[in-house]
């Protein structure tokens, strides 16, 4: 009677074969990772922008003159207060709540790496309206800063278009 048994041999081929599938599975998984890391932070720093400039939209008498940094600030509870909901208006209403933002226990808005956003609100400048007038107009400038962007690939830097 003959017993019908793998070889060695062939085990050893088909846990190769496995272990060779589960290496490709676990580099694309982390690859995917990472693009959903760099997806998820322009997200942010585009919400974290627009949000600021939803605050100077809504309190347009104040403008953003309080809050002229001049200097990348961190992203926290206190810096950001204006848009999370923490500020009163003149009038003594609540300023609502641009940005709804999960904090760190320690108050800072973290990127996907867990560092620290960092932004800035500059006073620049315009001139007139163009019509010779002397004067200048004040106008601000917001950013965001992503402390992690300069280690991604050239191509990775740049924003997707939107698609309309």
């Amino acid at each position: 009677m003959k017993r019908r048994a793998f070889t060695l041999v062939e085990l050893l081929v088909v846990l190769a074969m496995i272990a060779v599938l589960m290496g490709a599975v676990g580099i694309s998984t982390t690859q995917a990772r990472r693009r959903a890391k760099i997806t998820k932070a322009i997200q942010e720093m585009k919400e974290i922008t627009n949000a600021i400039i939803a605050f100077e939209q809504y309190a347009k008498n104040r403008s953003l003159n309080g809050y002229d940094t001049g200097s990348w600030t961190e992203c926290n509870e206190s810096s950001l207060s204006m848009i999370l909901g923490g500020e009163t208006g003149e009038n003594g209403e609540k300023v609502p709540v641009l940005f709804s933002a999960s904090l760190s226990s320690s108050g800072k808005l973290l990127d996907p790496w867990g560092n620290p956003y960092e932004f800035i609100i500059e006073k620049t400048a315009t001139l007139g309206s163009g019509d010779g007038t002397a004067g200048a107009d004040t106008s601000y400038s917001t950013g965001v800063y992503l402390p992690n962007f300069f280690r991604l690939q050239p191509e990775e830097r740049a924003i997707p278009e939107r698609e309309n």
